[in-house]
């Protein structure tokens, strides 16, 4: 079981003036942003349920399930960030598939800066195309991954952005190194956000699936 504290944000069309630059930049951070290849994943669609979510990740075999567990009651307040801290747990399954129930298909090309928060002052982990971290250092048992995604939602060929901030670790340490990540953060200069759906991937779909009345099918949504 992989357990992360959260907190996400969307965009339509376009994140914020600036945001982009900011983020995938090396002016205001210690290392190149990792990532950046464009994957499809397929997410079951079930526009009344917002705390669980199912997905076939790219080419990977399996499915992931990840659920909500509880959300902080002590929201993130550090200006810009403002909205609450949901716990999740996730599990992957080769033995589930989604070929008999309706999904729906999303064009991501995701950016990723990924902080070890296993000393006092998180620290950034060089990471490559793959966001994998470069020869010569390895992924923390604690830390926070900081993503900026271009998705495209292929039912509608809508084009939407999301920023999240998702650590990972145990179930008494995912809040504190979120927190301390979203002060790094802060003290980079991040522009400002403006104003963004606060959701996670299941909350946000299900908001779309309700907004364009999508109809389920097996195999995919009309």
């Amino acid at each position: 079981m992989h357990v992360s504290a959260e907190t996400r944000l969307f965009w339509h069309e376009e994140p914020p003036r600036g945001f982009k630059e900011w983020f995938l930049g090396t002016g205001s951070h210690r290392t190149a942003v990792g990532g950046g290849s464009i994957r499809v994943d397929e997410y079951l669609s079930d526009p009344t349920q917002p705390e669980l979510g199912l997905k076939v990740r790219g080419s990977a075999t399996g499915v992931e399930v990840k659920g909500l567990i509880a959300v902080i009651q002590d929201d993130l307040r550090v200006s810009p960030f403002a909205g609450p801290i949901e716990l999740w747990a996730k599990w992957t399954s080769e033995v589930l598939q989604l070929d008999s129930v309706p999904t729906i298909s999303t064009e991501k090309q995701r950016w990723l800066r990924t902080f070890d928060t296993t000393v006092i002052t998180p620290v950034d982990i060089p990471l490559d195309s793959d966001e994998q971290p470069l020869r010569g250092t390895v992924l923390p048992v604690r830390g926070c991954n900081v993503e900026l995604v271009k998705v495209r939602l292929l039912p509608t060929e809508e084009t939407w952005w999301t920023y999240a901030l998702e650590a990972f670790g145990t179930l008494e340490t995912v809040e504190n190194s979120l927190r301390a990540v979203a002060k790094i953060l802060i003290a980079r200069h991040e522009p400002a956000l403006g104003n963004p759906l606060v959701a996670s991937y299941p909350a946000w779909l299900s908001a779309c699936g309700q907004a364009h009345g999508w109809v389920q099918q097996r195999g995919g949504v009309q």
